[in-house]
């Protein structure tokens, strides 16, 4: 399922197009008196309470499609959009369901107001977040198909045998793939330790041994285990690329560990873990490690804090 969320400063406009598809029906209204008022009624109280507040982005416009070939029927379609609207925030605020039938995938619109009817605005404030951990939610309550992510994630080549690359000796393809993954992930995560930049090379096939000369220089080697009975030698830092040596690194570490980044990181990760918990306040606390990773990507080490008791 896909869910879209558009604001607007204007209502009349969503609520022409809502209501002029032919086809169109009416699945129900949120918040009203009654459930069989006039189009014309409800878009004067939706209009009017909008207008208790200045802000821009007064209206909202809500879309729910369903893929291509999935088909709920109407009673369905409208509980699914009265949860959707009531984790998000906006359950008790007046608004409509229109389903329409123009396209070939099944789709509701839904039309509402952030104005409270005391003049006051709901938090908007990362409400796509919010809707993508709400739309997840859905679609594994009711059995719905997950939309496709906007963001791909490039999958880096694994070098299963370089040697057959044109111009490519072995041992180059597999420096290459190295660079490829190593820079990548420093970029990506801001790594602070060997211990961590080991853990996340993992996945790519890649081990890292620490090493140390006579001088007790700390160094680093890479090596890749990527397919049945093909395993690299293990090769100097230095050698895959003068910055992915081990005391070019340690400096990055350094970097990173006193990055005045860090409070900023701390702060949206709470905020995250705050949304998350907000949007499903049945979470026991034992399932709060597994939610964050499923709908907020967040891996979560767990810490035990010691505690002293004294007599007095």
């Amino acid at each position: 399922m896909i869910a879209k969320i558009i604001y607007g400063e204007t209502c009349t406009g969503t609520l022409n197009y809502a209501f002029g598809k032919e086809g169109m029906r009416i699945l129900g209204y949120g918040n009203t008196f009654s459930q069989s008022i006039s189009r014309k009624f409800f878009g004067s109280v939706l209009h009017f309470q909008g207008q208790r507040n200045a802000t821009k982005n007064r209206y909202a416009h809500i879309s729910l499609n369903l893929p291509h070939g999935e088909r709920l029927d109407d009673g369905t379609f409208l509980k699914i959009s009265e949860e959707y609207m009531e984790k998000m925030g906006y359950g008790e605020q007046p608004y409509v369901t229109v389903r329409h039938t123009d396209t070939e995938h099944e789709h509701v619109h839904i039309v509402s107001t952030i104005v409270k009817e005391d003049g006051k605005v709901l938090e908007i404030f990362n409400s796509h977040r919010r809707s993508m951990a709400t739309r997840q939610y859905l679609e594994k309550k009711y059995g719905l198909s997950p939309a496709p992510t906007t963001k791909q994630k490039r999958e880096l080549p694994i070098y299963r045998s370089p040697g057959l690359l044109f111009g490519m000796d072995a041992e180059k393809g597999t420096k290459h793939y190295l660079q490829d993954v190593l820079n990548g992930i420093n970029q990506k995560y801001k790594v602070r330790s060997f211990g961590e930049l080991a853990r996340l090379v993992k996945p790519y096939h890649i081990e890292l041994r620490q090493t140390k000369n006579e001088s007790g220089r700390v160094g680093v080697a890479y090596g890749l285990d990527n397919q049945k009975g093909y395993r690299t030698r293990f090769i100097n830092g230095s050698e895959v690329h003068r910055g992915l040596s081990g005391p070019k690194l340690q400096k990055v570490f350094d970097i990173h560990s006193s990055s005045k980044l860090l409070p900023m990181h701390r702060k949206r990760l709470l905020k995250q873990i705050e949304t998350t918990y907000g949007l499903f306040k049945t979470i026991h606390p034992n399932d709060l490690e597994d939610v964050l990773k499923e709908y907020q990507d967040i891996d979560r080490n767990w810490t035990k804090r010691k505690t002293v008791s004294r007599d007095l």
